[in-house]
């Protein structure tokens, strides 16, 4: 069957499209049943999850440490292994003082 066979036969139905008074709210309610099982709301439901449970007073406290402690440890660490002034003032003006790493 071609286009203008089918535009013919759509022209001849003389009936009109009736649409169930329950129609949209079916259509919605499919649309929400689907949301509800693609991996967009699982993926969701597992990041509320994860930051609901730093969201416990116990866990926030412990991360906020681990934080704390991380951050001095790792300003500790960068610390030790800067130059002092005068070589980093000779090694930013002389090329033949630069240290290759």
């Amino acid at each position: 069957m071609n286009d203008t066979e089918l535009d013919q036969l759509l022209k001849a139905v003389d009936t009109p499209l009736v649409i169930p008074a329950s129609f949209h709210r079916d259509v919605w309610n499919r649309i929400g049943a689907e949301e509800a099982n693609g991996w967009k709301f699982h993926l969701n439901q597992i990041v509320a999850r994860f930051f609901g449970y730093f969201a416990l007073p116990r866990v926030a406290l412990a991360s906020c440490a681990v934080m704390a402690v991380a951050g001095m440890w790792i300003g500790s660490v960068s610390e030790r292994s800067a130059p002092s002034d005068e070589v980093a003032y000779i090694q930013s003006i002389s090329p033949f003082a630069q240290s290759h790493r």
